[in-house]
C-alpha cells in the first residue's frame, strides 16, 4: 500500500467509525427546551468520541496495512 492509499484508507474508515461511535452514552435532555428536539443529547461528549474514533482507526489502519504489506 502506497501512502496515499492508507491515507484516504484511514479518512474513509474514520469517518465510518466515527458514525458508529456517535450514538454510544446518549442520553436525552429532561429539561426540554422549545424548538428543541425531544432526543437532543443533554452532553454529546463530541471531543471524546473523536479521539475514540481517531484511536480505533489508526488501529485499524495499521493492521490492515501490516496485512496488505
Amino acid at each position: 500500500m502506497s501512502i496515499i492509499e492508507t491515507i484516504v484508507f484511514f479518512v474513509l474508515c474514520w469517518w465510518m467509525v466515527l458514525y458508529l461511535t456517535l450514538p454510544f452514552g446518549q442520553k436525552p435532555d429532561e429539561d426540554k427546551i422549545a424548538g428543541q428536539a425531544a432526543s437532543a443529547p443533554k452532553n454529546p461528549f463530541i471531543k471524546r468520541k473523536m479521539i475514540a474514533t481517531t484511536l480505533l482507526t489508526f488501529i485499524i489502519t495499521f493492521t490492515f496495512y501490516m496485512y496488505m504489506r
